[in-house]
């Protein structure tokens, strides 16, 4: 059953309007997912839905029965919509980021860890590639997009809800408990000492990548003992670096693949 909703001073509209704002979103621990798909993939992947919002006269085409689903009259649910054809349905979904250092590293055998990625379609492409390639988790700094920024949702799509994301507050704490942990610290440098493809991972990676503008900090640099480059062949400088994240994360892959492969004597 919906409550229909008309007006834009009403509460339910106007804490979801607030939630297109970082400060609220952080303040709430909550963030919002729109369209059909994002929605459905949400709740499908066990998301903590908190409610739903519905434009009048749209049709939903799965199960909302356990849920709180508000209808809003076209007017008002179009300022509310973030995107140029809006599909007419919003969650407001509650989260909550853990730190790295408070985290269990168990069941990790390959981490991610962001240094100041700021635009949201990198991040969300990145989000994607890490749940396609076998990423176990994502680390973020403060400096980073927020994650749940809607443009990064729409664009991690389910993956958002696949792969868990911790925030580092402690790059010095943080680092000593993965090599603690076994885990090779692999940079990515445009002078690194060797090429992605010939490089050895070993069983425990965190794959360090950094700033779109500006690469890996020398804070951070600082931490990762080993620094590998992507081989160019063309006369581009760089790579976007969603992209040399997904190459990376391949290039992992493939060297755990093959070890397992000659540890079983496959050919």
């Amino acid at each position: 059953m919906s409550l229909r909703i008309e007006s834009s001073s009403n509460s339910i509209y106007k804490h979801v309007k607030k939630l297109q704002s970082k400060s609220a979103r952080s303040r709430f621990n909550q963030y919002i997912a729109e369209g059909k798909r994002c929605v459905s993939d949400a709740i499908s992947n066990g998301a903590d839905v908190e409610y739903l919002v519905v434009c009048e006269g749209v049709k939903i085409d799965f199960d909302t029965r356990n849920l709180r689903v508000y209808e809003f009259a076209p007017k008002i649910f179009d300022s509310l919509s973030l995107t140029v054809n809006s599909q007419g349905i919003v969650a407001v979904i509650n989260y909550e980021l853990e730190t790295i250092t408070g985290a269990n590293l168990s069941g990790i055998k390959t981490a991610v860890y962001l240094d100041c990625i700021t635009d949201p379609g990198n991040m969300g492409t990145i989000i994607r590639s890490c749940d396609a390639l076998g990423a176990d988790a994502i680390i973020i700094t403060k400096g980073c997009v927020d994650i749940f920024n809607p443009k990064v949702v729409r664009s991690a799509m389910a993956s958002m809800m696949n792969i868990p994301v911790f925030v580092d507050d402690n790059p010095d704490e943080s680092f000593s408990i993965f090599k603690t942990n076994g885990f090779s610290v692999v940079g990515t440098f445009p002078t690194g000492d060797t090429y992605s493809c010939n490089a050895s991972y070993g069983d425990k990676v965190l794959l360090v990548m950094g700033n779109e503008a500006n690469g890996i900090s020398d804070e951070i640099s600082k931490y990762c003992t080993s620094r590998v480059k992507i081989p160019m062949f063309g006369r581009a400088e760089s790579l976007n670096v969603a992209t040399a994240l997904t190459v990376m994360l391949y290039e992992i892959s493939r060297g755990k693949i093959c070890k397992n492969s000659n540890d079983r004597g496959e050919v």
